[in-house]
């Protein structure tokens, strides 16, 4: 029996990596081939081969172990967006239908800064039932966070908020049909963040869009495409920030004077350092404090659970 054979037997019942699973091991090493910064030849050589075998060996048991890969930093938040754009084109999600909802968990924190009066600490922790299409009601489920078990628990059923300036995020089904063609996807940016934030240079409207949008989930397409316009936008750039559960990421910034009477706020999007799939985001103002959230991957499902006949709608989301 040669070698090949006994590898191959060797293997025999474990399953084959999925793309889902070898996604975050890809962007890590897209990370790693991208940086600028290069150690000497024989180091390079050497660490070539180390992650070369160690990834053979990985792919060959049916497991990445992405988490003993620590890849050099990305050159610029633009690198770290353009990966974030590979990570969500390589793990796509089923594709509901518009009669199904979309069902995930969202984290939200204020916090005081500076003394800033009547603002925090508050933490929410929502499990969110989206309608794709947006023709029924949106469920929250207010649950009182691990932090401070003793805020109050409820639950509430949205309606949709009417079209026009100052309405809410579009529907899911809405934003599949939103263009990935870069002009066109930046117009429909800019024409959002207009309605949002006015009388401001248009890379602010657009970022202020792309914040606002990625604050629910998204289709991959339309996700990696936004990421893409993302990094071609000026006063960018990377620091650590930690998110509304915590973890640690590597975050792009946005600094602008959105703040009162034009103080400099900084908005924020969090990625995860190894995968570059969005974890969440910031948002500091001063005089207003700062805010965290974090969303969770969807899951799709037909149905609310029983217990929601029992609310009225009430609101607008």
């Amino acid at each position: 029996m040669n070698d090949l054979t006994e590898l191959r037997d060797l293997f025999a019942d474990k399953a084959h990596p999925t793309a889902d699973r070898l996604a975050p091991a890809r962007a890590a090493l897209l990370a790693e081939a991208r940086t600028k910064r290069r150690p000497r030849a024989r180091v390079v050589g050497l660490r070539r081969l180390m992650l070369a075998g160690g990834l053979v060996a990985a792919m060959t048991a049916g497991v990445i172990a992405v988490q003993t890969f620590k890849p050099a930093a990305p050159a610029s938040a633009a690198e770290v967006l353009r990966l974030a754009a590979e990570a969500a084109s390589a793990t796509p999600w089923p594709e509901p239908r518009d009669d199904q909802y979309l069902r995930y968990e969202r984290i939200a924190e204020t916090r005081s800064e500076n003394g800033v009066p009547n603002v925090g600490p508050r933490h929410i922790t929502g499990e969110v039932w989206e309608s794709v299409d947006g023709s029924r009601p949106e469920l929250w489920w207010h649950k009182p966070s691990k932090s401070h078990p003793q805020d109050r628990e409820y639950k509430e059923l949205l309606t949709r908020c009417p079209s026009g300036p100052g309405a809410g995020r579009p529907a899911y089904a809405d934003l599949r049909g939103w263009p990935t063609d870069q002009e066109q996807l930046r117009h429909k940016l800019a024409e959002r963040g207009n309605e949002m934030v006015l009388k401001k240079d248009t890379a602010t409207q657009i970022w202020r869009a792309v914040v606002s949008v990625l604050g629910s989930p998204i289709p991959p397409k339309q996700q990696a495409a936004i990421f893409k316009i993302a990094a071609t936008l000026p006063g960018i750039e990377t620091e650590e920030l930690k998110d509304a559960t915590g973890r640690s990421g590597i975050a792009v910034t946005r600094v602008d004077n959105r703040g009162p009477g034009g103080a400099i706020s900084r908005e924020s999007l969090i990625f995860d350092k190894t995968s570059y799939v969005l974890l969440g985001g910031q948002e500091d103002v001063p005089g207003q404090g700062r805010e965290l959230w974090s969303i969770t991957r969807p899951q799709i499902t037909d149905v609310l659970p029983a217990w929601s006949k029992s609310l009225k709608p009430r609101g607008c989301a």
